[in-house]
């Protein structure tokens, strides 16, 4: 049974900073010309450099430069997790070789490689099916990307990996590669995957989701009544 040990005040730190980046994502599909307009007027910082699409700006490339930023957050957050708090328990398997050495540990050492390699390849896949414009929000922003039915209806999607008929498989390969991470070094406390899982989980339910569009129109005409 994998452990979920929480050391505070790092889980709630840990907890809002991993959530940062999802929210972020599900506030461009949700309010995707709220965005645009924040663009427009240079209220979101960071994003002066962005190469420009003419004489607009490229939202798609502002989406993209935004999602290398708040990457480091869930990287921070995971080295912290694993070299810090779990600094001595990585060290001996990882290091000192205590995954290769204890024949205890190969079956989650194959496992945890596999799901790496299964996650990248999600990831990978999913890059070149859509590219980067299709990735981030390309479609949302106006832009022509690929068919409607590329993005909105993976059934009718012949190539991999949309035609293993499951929504997000990018994010499901990002959550693949973060448990597969933790389990190939042999980490003590997997708290910090299953708060990936959680977020992730939001983002395709919710967040990402036209269910999260209709409960904010009704949330915002619920608000104009008032």
């Amino acid at each position: 049974m994998l452990n979920i040990e929480v050391h505070l005040p790092f889980a709630a730190i840990a907890f809002v900073a991993l959530g940062i980046e999802r929210v972020l994502y599900g506030y461009c599909f949700i309010c995707t010309n709220h965005f645009k307009k924040s663009v427009d007027e240079s209220k979101i910082p960071g994003l002066s450099k962005v190469q420009k699409d003419g004489s607009r700006c490229n939202y798609w490339r502002c989406m993209q430069r935004l999602g290398v930023y708040i990457k480091v957050f869930q990287v921070s957050v995971c080295l912290y997790d694993l070299l810090v708090l779990d600094y001595e328990n990585v060290k001996s398997n990882l290091l000192m070789g205590g995954m290769l050495t204890n024949p205890d540990k190969h079956v989650q050492l194959a496992a945890g490689m596999l799901l790496i390699f299964a996650g990248q390849t999600l990831n990978y896949a999913t890059f070149k099916a859509l590219g980067a414009k299709g990735v981030y929000y390309g479609y949302e922003f106006g832009y022509h990307v690929v068919s409607n039915e590329m993005l909105h209806n993976t059934a009718r999607v012949s190539y991999f990996p949309y035609n293993l008929n499951i929504n997000d498989p990018q994010y499901w390969g990002v959550v693949m590669c973060i448990f597969g991470i933790y389990l190939a070094v042999g980490a003590s406390s997997f708290l910090i995957p299953v708060f990936e899982l959680f977020w992730y989980t939001m983002s395709m339910q919710v967040f990402e989701n036209e269910r999260g569009r209709r409960w904010a129109s009704a949330i915002y005409s619920h608000r104009k009544l008032n």
